[in-house]
């Protein structure tokens, strides 16, 4: 069902098949509003909601919570959760999407949105140029139109991940920052690495370097650089077959064969041995 009221203010419902619900992520609304009206839920909204702030502001109430919102924020909204919205300064252009699936808190959490509230983007256009295309998509009369929005719907997520500021930082700005430590391990990735090392890549303190490892990467530097070390001993398998464990452990970076095949198992659940069995590498 598709209500557009003019060229300027959207909506629709795609409408859903069982298929379709059984998606791990599903479009449920979108739409844009050029001077969003006042929302009041007490019992809240039973879907997922995101909505980007084009301009003017507004002021979001949770719980006891009140919140602005600015043009170039957005705001979630969890399911159930009682909430209202309204403009303080207009027009407060908006542009939303609805969505449900198993993967929809997984995926909120994982760019760190654990609550309803008022979040910064630091690519605002990005995330409107999704929100734009996922309702391109609904109008485009294409096939398996609930796949193609589920899809658009997990690319928006994904690149939500990466451009929310949760705190000063996003994801994305963290990564960046991080690139000459990436340089220095894969360049460095068979000798002694230490902390210090990394951190005086980028010129902080192993403590600093620590917490942006797990703001961009969700883990520790030195894990990073064993995985690393990890991918390189299983391309050496590939390129050079008959070459001895001990001799892979040495030349990625391990001082030991058993320090090297235990951190291969738990990384891989597989020991090297079995790698190379299961991809008939002799």
């Amino acid at each position: 069902m598709k209500l557009e009221a003019n060229a300027i203010d959207t909506m629709v419902f795609p409408i859903l098949t069982e298929t379709d619900t059984m998606l791990p992520l599903y479009l449920t609304s979108n739409g844009h509003w050029s001077n969003q009206e006042t929302i009041d839920r007490p019992d809240g909204y039973p879907h997922f909601q995101w909505l980007q702030v084009m301009s003017g502001a507004g002021e979001l109430y949770v719980g006891d919570q009140v919140m602005t919102v600015r043009a170039g924020q957005g705001f979630c909204l969890f399911p159930d959760v009682p909430h209202r919205y309204h403009a303080i300064q207009e027009p407060w252009e908006i542009h939303w999407l609805s969505f449900r699936g198993e993967l929809s808190e997984t995926l909120f959490r994982q760019a760190g949105i654990t609550k309803s509230g008022v979040y910064s983007t630091a690519d605002h256009d990005m995330i409107v140029s999704h929100m734009k295309n996922i309702y391109a998509m609904t109008q485009s009369g294409r096939a398996f139109m609930g796949l193609e929005c589920s899809k658009l719907v997990y690319m928006f997520l994904l690149d939500l991940m990466k451009v929310i500021q949760v705190s000063s930082h996003s994801v994305e700005q963290n990564y960046v920052k991080l690139h000459p430590v990436f340089q220095y391990i894969e360049a460095n990735y068979d000798r002694l690495i230490t902390i210090k090392d990394l951190a005086a890549c980028i010129d902080v303190t192993p403590q600093y370097l620590c917490l942006l490892f797990k703001k961009a990467m969700k883990m520790r530097p030195m894990e990073y650089v064993n995985r690393e070390r990890i991918n390189r001993s299983k391309e050496l398998m590939f390129k050079e077959s008959g070459i001895k464990m001990h001799e892979i452990a040495m030349r990625v970076g391990f001082d030991s064969p058993s320090y090297f095949s235990s951190v291969f198992k738990r990384l891989e659940r597989l020991s090297p041995e079995q790698f190379k069995r299961i991809h008939g590498i002799r």
